[in-house]
């Protein structure tokens, strides 16, 4: 639902921590001091003054590395709330799990001959539904069994590859699944992947052994409708194909240059063979794109969020540097700004937390349409 990681960049810098008053004793980083929301972390509460969380941070890590971890620690804390909050918890539940994007193999005689080519699938998410694609294992079906050779990820954003396993078979002329876990972004801020670019799986014909076996199916148009014992796989099409787009690729050897992703240009698309593969996905709502269009929602839940965290943090862990001409709330003030009096009505961090996120979740189901609320109809979608 969140990428976390994609979160934590994008709101670094959005709530500022003011400079500390002692200059002598340090200072806050550029990027933490920067608001590009015009707030600070003391407006939220008195006791967030960057001073005493100086005083509160343990000695053995520098200030500002520790800063940092405590801010991402929150946000992180905040997206998990919002994750099981009932107003956002459907929207958790994967839209489908562990799905083949076909079933059955090709025939064993139909193999695929060999040129030293870079073969494989592309794969498009769909940023219509805000989703996020998983690649949870992956088939291969080879003549002989495969002792270790490489499957390459890559992005259009990207040279380099983006992550890679070391793949070995036990058996020869038969399917072998092998789990990936490969999480395939519409957008990643941090990791700097381009919203609307497409994914790249493959490998290169030259490190396996044998040849690959062909499954005849058609990823543009999908499986025969009327065709005796298609009517499995034509659902299966039926329910990927509006959220991703799959087309197997490949790239001549003169083409290649290392490891490296080949020009766009140069790649082939053949809708009509798989190169000996098959992928299981796992679509799920993925809302980190439209919360990063939409941070000055975040500000208050955040401030509230960390002020609550910290002071939780200076209750139970003690001031570790000492310094004698400063006063510390007692821990006593800082129980009674967490939690709050009934009798006089104080709402405390705790609920004032509680209550921000419960109201960000509510304006984040307005605007999502990757909400069940909101799914999109059975639109059948091309191919690339």
């Amino acid at each position: 639902m969140f990428n976390i990681s994609t979160l934590k960049t994008a709101l670094t810098g959005y709530i500022g921590f003011r400079e500390l008053d002692d200059t002598t004793i340090g200072t806050v980083a550029t990027a933490l001091r920067s608001s590009v929301s015009g707030m600070y972390f003391d407006d939220f509460h008195p006791l967030l003054r960057t001073d005493n969380l100086y005083y509160a941070a343990p000695e053995e890590i520098t200030f500002n590395t520790w800063l940092q971890n405590q801010l991402d620690s929150s946000v992180a804390m905040l997206f998990n709330r919002l994750a099981t909050n009932k107003k956002l918890s459907g929207s958790t539940r994967s839209i489908f799990a562990n799905k083949q994007i076909f079933l059955g193999s090709g025939n064993l005689s139909d193999t695929i001959t060999k040129s030293g080519r870079l073969v494989g699938l592309s794969i498009k998410p769909r940023n219509i539904n805000n989703i996020q694609v998983v690649l949870d294992q992956i088939g291969f079906h080879f003549s002989s069994i495969q002792l270790g050779f490489t499957i390459y990820l890559w992005h259009s954003s990207h040279i380099g590859t983006v992550d890679s396993q070391l793949i070995t078979t036990a058996t020869a002329s038969t399917f072998d699944w092998k789990s990936l876990g490969f999480a395939l972004d519409y957008v990643n801020y941090a990791q700097d992947f381009d919203a609307g670019g497409t994914w790249f799986i493959g490998y290169f014909e030259n490190d396996i052994t044998g040849n690959a076996i062909r499954k005849r199916y058609d990823f543009q148009t999908g499986p025969c409708v009327s065709c005796k014992g298609s009517e499995d796989n034509y659902n299966r099409f039926e329910l990927w194909s509006k959220y991703v787009d799959i087309m197997p690729f490949y790239v001549i050897s003169s083409k290649l240059s290392g490891t490296n992703l080949p020009l766009l240009d140069d790649m082939v698309y053949d809708e009509t063979t798989n190169f000996g593969l098959n992928l299981s996905l796992t679509v799920k709502p993925d809302v980190t794109e439209l919360i990063t269009n939409n941070l000055s929602l975040i500000t208050y839940p955040l401030g509230k969020q960390f002020a609550a965290d910290m002071l939780n943090y200076m209750l139970v862990n003690p001031a570790v540097r000492v310094n004698p001409s400063r006063v510390n709330a007692s821990q006593a003030v800082i129980a009674y700004e967490l939690s709050g009096d009934r009798t006089s009505n104080k709402k405390g961090l705790f609920v004032e937390a509680e209550q921000a996120v419960n109201a960000l979740a509510e304006d984040l189901s307005d605007l999502s349409a990757a909400l069940p609320k909101n799914k999109p109809s059975g639109i059948r979608i091309g191919a690339i």
